[in-house]
């Protein structure tokens, strides 16, 4: 008999090139993001997107907001 194995995937947060691990994967995404923005600042203007399944990881793609220009 073949022994099946279930885990959870591991969830991380990417912003360009940069990958962050989950700094407390109990807490909902967004304010998984609020807590990261702490140390990187540039997160908190970021839209957090759908996720998607890399492998082992569940990655959330950070987009930066829409440029705002005048007129």
């Amino acid at each position: 008999m073949s022994e099946i194995v279930i885990s959870q995937p591991v969830r991380v947060f990417k912003m360009g090139s940069l990958e962050l691990l989950d700094p407390a994967p109990d807490l909902s995404p967004e304010d998984a993001v609020k807590l990261l923005a702490v140390n990187f600042p540039h997160l908190a203007q970021g839209l957090l997107a759908a996720p998607e399944l890399v492998g082992e990881k569940l990655v959330y793609p950070i987009e930066k907001p829409p440029v705002k220009t005048n007129g």
